[in-house]
């Protein structure tokens, strides 16, 4: 985990609670720009969430969407997606261009997307995720390959800012 402020907008944290905005969506062999539904990762509390990582996870499917047995490596199927993420609240990109999740991700074993310092978003900024799939490789380990499940979760906490009013 990345380093935890002691202050937010200079004013002093005095509470976290761990929070994950998670979402999940299909996407079929070469399909672009295909897009989470607009409150997926949506912060419609009064309390900043304190974003510390992405955790990511692809499952491979079958035609009538039941994962496949064995799953392909994660390393092949996190190859396989691009995502695009723009927080709409500061219209800012978090990535330059469309990236393979495969090279977000550290390592082979934590497969996640660290943030050394984390990132924020207020009440009612949100994270708009686009996906495009590559076209799927058509070779017998995974010849019932459907579609891929994309999952992710952006994992961190709601910080308390100030004392509980009936103001708020």
């Amino acid at each position: 985990m990345g380093r935890l402020p002691a202050t937010f907008a200079n004013r002093q944290i005095t509470a976290r609670m761990p929070q994950g905005f998670a979402g999940e969506l299909a996407v079929t062999s070469a399909q672009t720009g295909q897009q989470f539904q607009d409150a997926t990762f949506l912060n419609s509390t009064d309390r900043p969430f304190e974003i510390h990582r992405l955790v990511p996870f692809v499952i491979a499917q079958d035609s009538n969407s039941v994962a496949l047995s064995p799953q392909p490596a994660q390393d092949l199927l996190m190859s396989l997606v691009r995502v695009r993420i723009l927080d709409l609240g500061k219209t800012q990109q978090l990535m330059k261009s469309s990236t393979l999740i495969r090279t977000l991700v550290k390592g082979s074993a934590e497969l996640t997307w660290e943030f050394a310092d984390p990132y924020y978003l207020a009440k009612g900024e949100q994270l708009q995720v686009t996906l495009d799939a590559l076209t799927f490789p058509a070779n017998a380990v995974i010849a019932n390959l459907q579609f891929l499940s994309v999952a992710l979760n952006f994992q961190g906490f709601f910080i308390s800012i100030a004392p509980p009013s009936d103001a708020r």
